[in-house]
């Protein structure tokens, strides 16, 4: 019989867990994409990034690619005898490909601006991911370095979506009735 506790089933890495957020925030961004374009939400179509915000943000994913992906890649392979952290990096790079997927034929599809409702909930889920792999990874010295790098990085870039990118889709107007 397989026995599992409720932090096993409340675990961010747990499969059922990444799905059921998954098939969430995908519909999330489905309902954001069509109240968007319907007017239905305060939120524009179209993100009015600025041109010194367009050239932060180049940068910015420049840093999301090295320290976002590459920095986990490289921790995955160093931790390539432990099923546990092979486990973890690999869920985690699962869902950054996810999100990546998604972003790309949503913002197609249905409006530009959802790229950044998915973005945060996958960064709000990633953290949650990390948290969750803090207490289950055994690293090295170096490695937790790394780690501690990629948990930095998505912490700032919660912030950034907030402080950044959420203003500039989100119109202060009433609605249209």
């Amino acid at each position: 019989m397989l026995k599992m506790s409720a932090e096993g089933v409340l675990a961010a890495n747990n499969g059922l867990v990444i799905t059921l957020f998954i098939l969430v925030s995908t519909s999330i961004a489905i309902a954001y994409g069509f109240g968007v374009k319907a007017q239905r939400l305060p939120f524009s179509a179209e993100i009015g990034f600025s041109e010194q915000q367009v050239s932060f943000l180049r940068w910015w994913v420049k840093l999301a690619l090295v320290v976002g992906i590459l920095l986990p890649i490289a921790l995955c392979v160093q931790s390539w005898g432990q099923p546990a952290s092979l486990m973890f990096w690999g869920s985690y790079l699962l869902v950054v490909a996810v999100q990546l997927i998604s972003e790309r034929v949503f913002s197609q599809w249905l409006v530009p601006s959802v790229v950044v409702p998915i973005g945060f909930c996958y960064t709000a889920f990633r953290l949650w991911q990390l948290m969750d792999g803090f207490t289950q990874l055994s690293l090295s010295r170096l490695a937790w370095v790394g780690f501690g790098g990629v948990v930095l990085f998505w912490t700032a870039n919660l912030v950034m979506l907030m402080a950044i990118a959420i203003p500039t889709i989100y119109k202060r107007q009433s609605l249209q009735e």
